[in-house]
């Protein structure tokens, strides 16, 4: 019988875990050049998760018994499908706990909340230029769709809200 020098474990946030959560958030905006610092607190996380009208769900990795990476996702709705879908907005795993299969774990635990829940499919939005990430979801016979996502925030956004935005209609 093996033992396993350093215990994995995967389990739902919970509100104690906001500041574990902000900081692996912080982590992954770091690591693809974003700064979320203004944005992104144990508050804010904590009013995400856990506020009077929750936005997302999130799924902790502990290795060794401290915080290690998330999974963090939301429910969406398929027309097609005629049924709900779980967007997965990030996965993260922090660069000094790779290599134990958090990643893999994580998108597990995901898709076991997903069939838990009746739903039939998972969408995970990547960068293009994230060769890796790719690789990682291909690996796993995640498919890539060949969608594009086309995003509009900020200023932007309060140009179209406002009527000031190109009408192709």
């Amino acid at each position: 019988m093996s033992i396993d020098p350093f215990p994995v474990s995967i389990r739902r946030v919970t509100a104690a875990d906001a500041q574990a959560l902000a900081e692996l958030v912080a982590a992954l905006a770091r690591h693809e050049g974003k700064d979320t610092t203004a944005r992104v607190t144990a508050a804010t996380v904590a009013g995400w998760l856990f506020g009077p009208e929750p936005v997302c769900e999130a799924l902790l990795a502990e290795l060794d018994g401290r915080p290690a990476g998330y999974v963090a996702y939301y429910l969406g709705f398929s027309l097609f499908r005629g049924g709900a879908v779980l967007l997965v907005e990030n996965l993260y795993v922090a660069d000094a706990a790779r290599g134990y299969g958090l990643g893999r774990r994580l998108i597990a635990a995901a898709a076991a909340e997903a069939r838990r829940r009746g739903i039939g499919r998972i969408e995970i939005h990547v960068r293009g230029d994230s060769q890796s990430a790719r690789a990682f979801y291909e690996h796993l016979g995640i498919a890539e769709t060949g969608e594009f996502v086309y995003r509009i925030e900020d200023e932007a956004l309060a140009a179209i809200a406002a009527g000031d935005g190109e009408s192709t209609a």
